[in-house]
């Protein structure tokens, strides 16, 4: 058994967005319900290695959270960024609200919804939710 500490962030931005429903805190959400959809292009930066991009969307209702690949008919909030920019915020490397503000993705619908981002996605994953989606062996 090793004593290295597991790396639980996410190492690609399909693995980010895939977590945030894994990272999902009911207990923050009341009873909040709302579709967050997120358009994500492909990254061009090179340690990003030229990520590919993809449609998403979180679906909020009933104090669960799920993540689809796809777009969602009725999005309370959209979120246009290129892989590189969100993975770099879910792996807390960037600030998003200073990525937003510089431009670095965009965001239409409730704004309000974004702000509470932070802690609606707040409850730590494990080793055992990594695991059990098979993300370790990802490179």
């Amino acid at each position: 058994m090793s004593n290295e500490t597991l790396d639980t962030r996410p190492r690609t931005c399909a693995q980010a967005i895939e977590g945030m429903a894994l990272a999902f805190n009911p207990g923050q959400a009341g009873d909040l319900e709302a579709i967050i959809q997120f358009h994500v292009s492909p990254s061009t930066a090179p340690k990003a290695g030229g990520e590919g991009g993809g449609d998403w969307y979180l679906t909020i209702a009933g104090g669960q959270c799920r993540c689809e690949r796809g777009v969602a008919a009725e999005p309370t909030l959209t979120i246009t960024t290129p892989a590189d920019v969100w993975l770099a915020i879910a792996r807390k490397e960037l600030s998003g609200a200073k990525a937003l503000m510089t431009g670095q993705y965009k965001a239409q619908g409730k704004m309000a919804l974004l702000l509470k981002m932070d802690n609606l996605f707040s409850r730590p994953i494990t080793e055992a939710d990594i695991a059990a989606r098979g993300w370790r062996e990802e490179v």
